[in-house]
């Protein structure tokens, strides 16, 4: 079964890379905004309203832009999204065990039906991925945005727009039905493992960017 919501990172993410450098709480390094970019990429789409030039463009914003404080807020509130219920998950799917039946392998596996429920009424499922077990990888995890999937008996791909990529439509995730095996994200010929994804909590916000 296919489903597509119409979503294209070459036409509805941002033209630049998520190379952004942060400061938290004025000393620790953040990994980039992809929460932001993806929530306000989703914000734009379900509105029908097309990115602005600015946005489509190849060359990161200047920090204290318009459009770089835009993502910035966005990002904050991919986190803090339902009282931080997404944080919490990130907490929780990072420090589930690898091996068994409360595993991250069969909660990952659960959250394909929400993945699915959300395409099949045309609306783009944020995610969480998750790379390694304990505080260390927190810094790690990472958030996308799938768009469109195939499921079948063996297993689940999902076409998603990664910031960290951008106009790319051919980056996927491949979803094996058996809970042991790993996430695997596929960008051209690279293949990069993740141990797990959720769906995000996602409230739309109405701002031009």
């Amino acid at each position: 079964m296919h489903l597509d919501t119409g979503f294209r990172p070459s036409k509805h993410g941002f033209g630049f890379a998520n190379s952004w450098r942060d400061l938290l709480l004025g000393v620790i390094t953040s990994r980039g905004r992809c929460g932001g970019m993806v929530f306000a990429a989703l914000d734009a789409f379900l509105a029908g309203s097309p990115l602005s030039d600015e946005s489509r463009s190849a060359s990161l914003p200047a920090h204290d832009s318009p459009l770089a404080r835009s993502i910035w807020r966005r990002q904050m509130q991919s986190v803090a999204v339902g009282l931080g219920g997404n944080l919490w998950k990130f907490v929780r799917f990072t420090y589930l065990p690898s091996s068994s039946a409360l595993g991250v392998g069969i909660a990952t596996r659960r959250e394909l039906l929400a993945v699915f429920d959300s395409l099949r009424v045309g609306r783009p499922a944020p995610l969480g991925l998750v790379s390694g077990i304990g505080l260390t990888h927190m810094a790690r995890n990472h958030q996308v945005l799938a768009y469109a999937a195939r499921f079948d008996e063996e297993r689940a791909t999902l076409w998603i727009y990664d910031p960290n990529h951008p106009r790319r439509d051919d980056v996927t995730l491949e979803v094996p039905m058996d809970p042991h095996a790993p996430v695997l994200e596929h960008i051209g010929a690279r293949v990069k493992p993740w141990r797990g994804l959720f769906v995000e909590r996602y409230s739309p916000v109405c701002r031009t960017i």
